[in-house]
């Protein structure tokens, strides 16, 4: 099921999340992503947030994916299984996060 994360969600899932990706990074395609990555499919290894700043920080294998004044996180879950993000910034550029193998994030 699709669902927009409120605001104050957004630390405990991002570290969730984190947590989840240290144990077992998550393969994702590539094309959802707003600029070009090289590839079609690319290692997501840490999603998170910054308490300061407000920015959401992906680390992907080889590349970090900045979003800056992110303004809503959608989530695709099925129980505590993650199968995608849509992360919407504050000039509504989005990019999507499709894992090719949902990841356990428990909330």
């Amino acid at each position: 099921m699709l669902t927009q994360l409120s605001r104050r969600d957004w630390p405990h899932f991002f570290a969730r999340l984190s947590a989840a990706l240290a144990a077992r990074p998550a393969s994702v395609d590539t094309s959802g992503f707003d600029e070009d990555l090289p590839g079609e499919r690319i290692q997501l290894l840490s999603a998170s947030l910054d308490p300061e700043s407000g920015e959401l920080a992906l680390l992907l294998e080889g590349e970090r994916r900045l979003v800056r004044h992110p303004r809503q996180v959608y989530v695709h879950l099925d129980g505590d299984l993650l199968h995608s993000m849509e992360l919407v910034d504050a000039d509504e550029r989005r990019d999507f996060v499709v894992l090719h193998r949902p990841v356990q994030v428990l909330l």
